[in-house]
């Protein structure tokens, strides 16, 4: 092939002599996610090597949808580390809001506080249970576990309960365990049907003990502890444990090791998904899901390489369950970053990404009500001049699960599927601007054969904005972009062809699709090559 006139030396581009046919060198769906545990080279075409702020479902990966702020507006400045919800057996919902030392329940066109002493600091994550109609918490232990009392607006000591770092439900009575700084090996629960009452010697079906087969358990902290219908799970450093109902009232559980040699240590990382739990252990260096009864499945191989990097303390790594989308994502607050990272699975697509949102404390998926008033909202008007019961001036509104994120200003943000960029805050009062991008695998071109002269991608859009392209001879070094062709999408609704063409000689040819603006689905993409024949330089 001719060297091109005009073209500086090194530069050259080369057109296909006229009895040359191009043909596909690959096609793949966009729908593997992202892989980073092997070669990029090896990776199969419909993976990348990077998914940024995006989610793979179904047969289709998209651009992450931004946020809104939810309201009523945020009642302080504090973190928020909690967001959650119950449904009382008459029907009632109640949303409430935690942070280190506040708690509020949200009403209509405001956030009623709840009046209750919290001793606890950002690093004292709060976890929820409903235990017999009742919302208890603990915060890490750093106070006894509390109840709220809706109808009194306070939360307190739950009776005489002890100060457990993790907390749940199970046969009717509310468990605690890990007894912070006392005896971090320690299970405790409630009376039957009594969970304000911790004391054996006044229910004798209350009780404690310390979980121990050996003496190197009393070195194996409990990290979790979680529960379904009919069986429990205590997790632990080094180990994972079950729990089944006995039928003595005196001693009602029996705990049993099930899998030796593999454990937690990133205790707000673990989450019920389904009939299993999920969680990230630093110490294998991996995540896990583990449904009772059988092996524990390391889920998180694909991107072991990259999914520990720049955490400081695993104390401070938080998650949550999407049970709408069946995915899990563990968030790991980044060293000298106000971003965190969120790896997100999805359990349909057995598929990763990587999400990054700016100052988050707190991801939870919570069935979030439209809020009623308060006998206080009524201002002026006297009851006898209202129609109706108390309960209906009131009425539960609509209650649907919602993905919200609770951040270091207080502010909490609810995903919205019309949004393409994240919610204000304080340091972004305009919203957050975030960037999507794919990175293709390093497709190994025969370089004395064949060269790359097409790539097509098949996306569609529902929000306008302006996707870009670029490409690397190097199959994906940062340094070595090369800008290819921007478009501004206008036309919406149906897939659509982005079409680059080029003639490149390469080695490792690798692809980088992106957007800050804008919502867009990639279905497919196809790289096309044309045999390569003679040249002269």
């Amino acid at each position: 092939m001719a060297k091109l006139s005009g073209v500086p030396a090194g530069r050259e581009q080369f057109r296909a002599p006229p009895d040359l046919e191009s043909f596909k060198f690959v096609e793949a769906q966009v729908n593997k996610g992202m892989i980073t545990m092997i070669d990029p080279a090896d990776i199969p075409p419909g993976a990348f090597q990077l998914i940024k702020n995006a989610n793979v479902r179904f047969d289709r990966t998209a651009r992450r949808v931004g946020s809104i702020l939810l309201v009523p507006s945020q009642p302080d400045t504090n973190a928020v580390l909690k967001m959650a919800s119950i449904k009382k057996k008459e029907g009632t919902t109640y949303t409430t809001r935690f942070t280190p030392s506040t708690v509020f329940v949200r009403n209509a066109g405001i956030w009623s506080a709840i009046a209750g002493t919290l001793t606890g600091t950002t690093v004292d994550r709060i976890q929820t249970a409903v235990v017999n109609d009742e919302l208890i918490f603990a915060n890490n232990g750093a106070d006894p576990i509390h109840k709220i009392d809706f109808l009194a607006n306070t939360h307190a000591q739950l009776g005489n309960a002890p100060a457990y770092r993790y907390i749940t439900g199970f046969y009717g009575r509310a468990l605690g365990a890990a007894r912070r700084d006392t005896n971090e090996v320690e299970v405790g629960w409630s009376a039957l049907d009594d969970i304000e009452e911790w004391n054996p010697a006044v229910d004798e079906t209350a009780g404690s003990s310390a979980i121990m087969e050996s003496p190197a358990d009393l070195s194996d902290f409990i990290t979790g502890i979680f529960s379904w219908t009919n069986i429990g799970v205590l997790l632990r450093e080094r180990s994972l444990w079950t729990i089944q109902k006995q039928t003595i009232p005196q001693n009602p559980f029996f705990f049993s090791t099930a899998v030796p040699g593999i454990g937690c240590d990133s205790p707000y990382s673990a989450q019920i998904i389904g009939n299993a739990i999920a969680w990230l252990d630093r110490r294998t260096g991996s995540v896990y899901a583990w449904q009772p009864g059988s092996n524990p499945e390391p889920i998180g191989r694909p991107i072991e390489t990259s999914l520990l990097n720049n955490i400081d303390d695993p104390s401070t790594i938080f998650s949550s369950y999407d049970n709408t989308q069946n995915e899990y994502s563990v968030c790991i607050p980044q060293v000298g970053s106000d971003w965190v990272a969120v790896w997100t699975y999805n359990l349909r697509t057995k598929a990763w990404v990587k999400n990054e949102y700016y100052a988050i404390t707190a991801i939870d998926d919570i069935d979030l009500s439209t809020a009623g008033i308060t006998i206080d909202q009524l201002g002026d008007i006297a009851i006898d001049d209202l129609s109706g019961t108390i309960n209906s001036l009131s009425p539960t509104g609509n209650i649907i699960t919602t993905r919200v994120f609770g951040r270091d200003d207080g502010s909490i943000a609810q995903i919205d599927t019309n949004a393409d960029m994240d919610a204000p805050h304080t340091v972004y009062p305009s919203g957050i601007s975030y960037e999507t991008s794919l990175i293709s695998k390093a497709f190994a071109i025969p370089e004395k054969d064949i060269y790359v002269a097409e790539v097509v991608i098949e996306y569609q859009c529902s929000k306008p904005g302006t996707l870009s392209l670029k490409y690397s001879k190097s199959g994906g070094v940062a340094s070595d972009w090369i800008v290819a062709k921007d478009i501004t999408v206008t036309d919406l609704g149906k897939p659509k062809l982005f079409i680059f063409r080029k003639f490149i000689r390469t080695r490792k040819f690798a692809f980088r699709f992106s957007t800050s603006d804008g919502l867009f689905d990639v279905l497919s993409f196809e790289i096309h090559a044309y045999p390569s024949g003679k040249s002269r330089q």
